[in-house]
């Protein structure tokens, strides 16, 4: 059967999964023993300076270099999302190291880092002049300028469209190059943008170096980015005010976003500084209106954030910003993970399969965790599907059995895995006839300065009237929904939108399209999908020849408010068309799944650990009861 899904080669996707399923979505510093702290990290104290000198690890440099702005496009041609796909001193950006005749920008009583290296190996310089001035210096034998400001106090008023004070990313560069975020802030850096930023609850005062100075800001994907310049004079304090525009209002048309997966505090046992306050920053920072924060453990039996759990919404929650701690659900070796919505209790256990854990089984199985969290009114989503769209490239494995009994609502389509994969995925399922919604989660770790931005994907529902969080869970569990990472789409097909179906008399087969994208920037491709394949352009009326799923989708290039992907990317949820009474189908994808179902059997039976053996076949033969669904597909 033709298929258009925004292909990538396999090479290429084989290529990537090597090196990062080897490193893991686990951040990693990269930083020398003991020096974890300089930037890897997040801390409360803004960033005005990093004291140190000597040897440094490769993540501290790098990210070091990303902290000056004009580094941006060097340090993201090294990156895929948070991960340096290189990690040789040699090729860090030489224009950036310590070279003769230089001349650098500095502030008066602040250590500025000169970054070197050297057989191999990565130098900070410890610069540090108390007077202003300019000076001649010698580094490491290399004659150097030090152009030394004094500081200026700056104060900034972020307003909302409507005047009012606002809370932001922002993005505020010195005279001397560099990113800086005021005392009580998080400084963090962008993924793919590779820059510093913070976010802002309110308004901010900061002491700067005097010169000219650029305050930038934005509000989650539904702002315009405003940027303004002052020269910073010696003794002359300056105010200055950004008001933040929309581009466009999804809240006033009944569409409200959440982005399935972001934690807290993760990673380590130590270092879980991120507070709710912080989350609830972030979460009006980006204008996200339901984070769903996740409870979950990491790499052995700490569980991260379960004092952050209630059962309900956060008393934090201010509407139609709606804070609640859920969990993910993790599988250690096989199953996959989940995100878990709307639960008034954390479905145990948290995890299984970790070895030298109270949870070492492999014991129950996924479906029997994602059916609690139903159970509980709440809904089911998985994450990260995989690197390649085979068995042994994906990460969710069990989902074709659990989508096929029925406990999965969605699919992150959009996450921290390539979009090219999950959407080769999905779609074999929808073909299937298996419904299943579109999601989108960051997999944020907000506690670590260099991961992902929470929002940077997020999944839009439609609601019916006023915002309430039930009200939301009803419409992702109807597929109402929409991802995206910056453009707005809108979709109807005979006047019904994402996640209802169009029931077609005998006989007919004409349906009416009605198609809207909305983008700041232009789009490479607006495609209609329909069980696969690619319509472009999109038409006004299409002639169905079966039973169909349409959906909508977009692409277009990377631009510097898309965080963690490298593309612009937006996909709805499908509208389901069925003629004279039969389903969709698709006897080469449910073959697709019996086979791959068939391998999760094999590995399950060989691999997996069970206290029992009543429990391993418990399991294997939940798996055949979801392999069935596609064996009657499979032959016709």
């Amino acid at each position: 059967m033709k298929r258009s899904h925004l292909a990538v080669p396999a090479a290429v996707l084989a290529a990537l999964a090597g090196w990062r399923l080897g490193a893991g979505q686990g951040a990693v510093s990269l930083s020398l023993p003991g020096q974890e702290d300089l930037t890897f990290w997040i801390n409360h104290d803004g960033m005005e300076q990093i004291d140190a000198k000597g040897e440094t690890g490769f993540g501290d440099m790098a990210r070091l270099l990303m902290r000056r702005r004009s580094n941006a496009s060097a340090m993201r041609a090294l990156r895929d999302r948070f991960v340096f796909k290189v990690r040789e001193f040699d090729k860090l950006p030489r224009e950036a190291m310590l070279h003769d005749h230089a001349t650098y920008v500095l502030a008066a009583n602040r250590v500025f880092n000169v970054p070197s290296v050297r057989d191999g190996k990565g130098y900070l310089f410890r610069v540090f002049e108390r007077d202003p001035g300019v000076f001649q210096r010698v580094l490491d034998g290399h004659s150097v300028t030090l152009d030394v400001r004094p500081l200026v106090r700056l104060k900034v008023n972020l307003r909302d469209e409507r005047g009012q004070p606002s809370a932001a990313r922002v993005y505020l560069t010195g005279s001397d190059g560099l990113g800086y975020a005021p005392k009580g802030t998080i400084s963090r850096f962008a993924a793919l943008p590779a820059e510093q930023f913070f976010h802002a609850r309110e308004d901010f005062e900061i002491e700067m170096p005097a010169g000219e100075t650029t305050i930038e800001a934005v509000r989650g994907i539904e702002y315009e980015f405003v940027s303004k310049t002052v020269n910073l004079r010696p003794g002359s304090p300056a105010e200055v005010t950004l008001k933040l525009d929309r581009w466009i209002d999804m809240a006033k048309r009944g569409w409200y976003s959440s982005d399935s997966h972001i934690h807290a505090n993760y990673t380590a046992a130590h270092h879980q500084s991120v507070t709710q306050q912080d989350v609830l920053t972030y979460t009006l920072a980006e204008d996200l209106h339901l984070p769903n924060m996740m409870v979950a453990n990491s790499f052995g039996a700490f569980l991260h954030d379960t004092a952050f759990f209630e059962g309900k919404l956060s008393s934090l929650s201010r509407p139609p910003y709606l804070l609640y701690w859920n969990e993910e659900m993790r599988n250690a070796g096989t199953y996959g993970h989940m995100c878990l919505y709307g639960l008034k209790k954390l479905v145990e256990p948290l995890y299984t399969g970790f070895r030298d854990t109270p949870q070492w089984e492999d014991y129950p199985p996924n479906y029997v965790q994602a059916k609690a969290a139903q159970d509980q009114g709440g809904a089911v989503t998985y994450a990260h599907p995989g690197y390649t769209a085979d068995f042994d490239g994906a990460s969710m494995r069990e989902m074709p059995v659990d989508a096929a009994l029925g406990a999965i609502d969605a699919m992150d389509v959009m996450s921290n895995n390539p979009e090219e994969v999950a959407v080769e995925l999905w779609y074999r399922l929808l073909n299937c006839g298996i419904r299943v919604g579109v999601s989108a989660g960051t997999d944020s770790f907000t506690n670590v300065a260099d991961h992902y931005t929470p929002g940077g994907h997020r999944v839009y529902a439609h609601v019916e009237g006023a915002l309430t969080y039930e009200g939301w869970l009803k419409a992702f569990r109807g597929h109402r929904t929409f991802a995206t990472n910056g453009p707005m789409l809108s979709l109807r097909v005979n006047g019904v939108e994402p996640g209802g179906e169009v029931k077609l008399a005998n006989g007919v087969r004409k349906v009416k399209i009605e198609a809207k994208v909305e983008s700041e920037e232009k789009l490479d491709s607006i495609e209609l999908v329909v069980n696969g394949r690619a319509i472009s352009p999109v038409p006004k009326t299409l002639d169905l020849e079966r039973s169909s799923w349409i959906a909508l989708r977009a692409k277009g290039p990377w631009r510097r408010t898309v965080l963690n992907d490298s593309y612009m990317f937006a996909h709805t949820s499908p509208i389901w068309v069925t003629a004279g009474g039969a389903g969709v189908e698709s006897p080469e994808d449910a073959r697709y799944w019996v086979a791959w179902i068939d391998k999760l059997i094999q590995r399950t039976a060989e691999r997996g650990r069970f206290a029992s053996e009543e429990k391993k076949r418990e399991v294997l033969a939940l798996f055949e009861r979801g392999k069935a669904r596609y064996l009657a597909q499979a032959s016709r």
